[in-house]
C-alpha cells in the first residue's frame, strides 16, 4: 500500500457498526435461551454400576439426582439440601404381575321400614308399661278359670 504524505489519511476499513448500549444487549439476550437451564431442563438418565458409586456421585446443593443400577433393578434418588448434604433413598423396581387386590367395600347399609319401627316402639311400650306397673295387671288364678 503506498504512503501518502498527507496526515488524517487512514487506510480502507469494512464497515463496523458501533457498539451496542447494554439495555439493546439485554433486550437482545432476552429472547435467546439461558443454555443452562436447556440443560436442566431435558430429563437424562444417570446409570451407576452399583449402591457405592451412587454414593460417591456428587450432588450440587438444593438438588436431586436419579441415578439408575444398570446391574440390579434398583434406582436411587439422591439429594443434597442447601448446605450441600447429600442424603440418598434406595428403591427396588419388582414386576407387578397381577393388578393390585382393590379393598372390600363395606356392605351397603339396610334400613328397616317405619311401620316395623313403630311396631317395636310399640312393644317396647307395652313391655315398659307392664314393668313399672306390676299390680295394675289382674292375674287370673286357676280357682277363677274354674268358675
Amino acid at each position: 500500500m503506498p504512503n501518502y504524505p498527507y496526515y488524517g489519511y487512514q487506510p480502507y476499513q469494512p464497515y463496523q457498526p458501533p457498539m451496542a448500549d447494554q439495555l439493546m444487549q439485554l433486550r437482545q439476550n432476552q429472547y435467546q435461551p439461558n443454555m443452562q437451564q436447556a440443560q436442566q431442563a431435558s430429563p437424562s438418565i444417570v446409570w451407576v454400576q452399583n449402591e457405592m458409586e451412587a454414593a460417591n456421585y456428587l450432588v450440587a446443593p438444593n438438588s436431586a439426582v436419579t441415578l439408575w443400577d444398570s446391574n440390579a433393578p434398583v434406582v436411587y434418588l439422591k439429594q443434597a439440601d442447601a448446605s450441600g448434604k447429600p442424603s440418598m433413598k434406595i428403591y427396588d423396581l419388582v414386576e407387578r404381575t397381577q393388578r393390585p387386590v382393590q379393598a372390600p367395600q363395606a356392605p351397603a347399609v339396610e334400613y328397616a321400614p317405619l311401620s316395623r319401627l313403630e311396631a317395636l316402639e310399640a312393644r317396647l311400650n307395652e313391655l315398659t308399661a307392664i314393668k313399672e306397673a306390676p299390680n295394675t295387671i289382674k292375674r287370673t288364678t286357676t280357682k277363677e278359670d274354674a268358675e
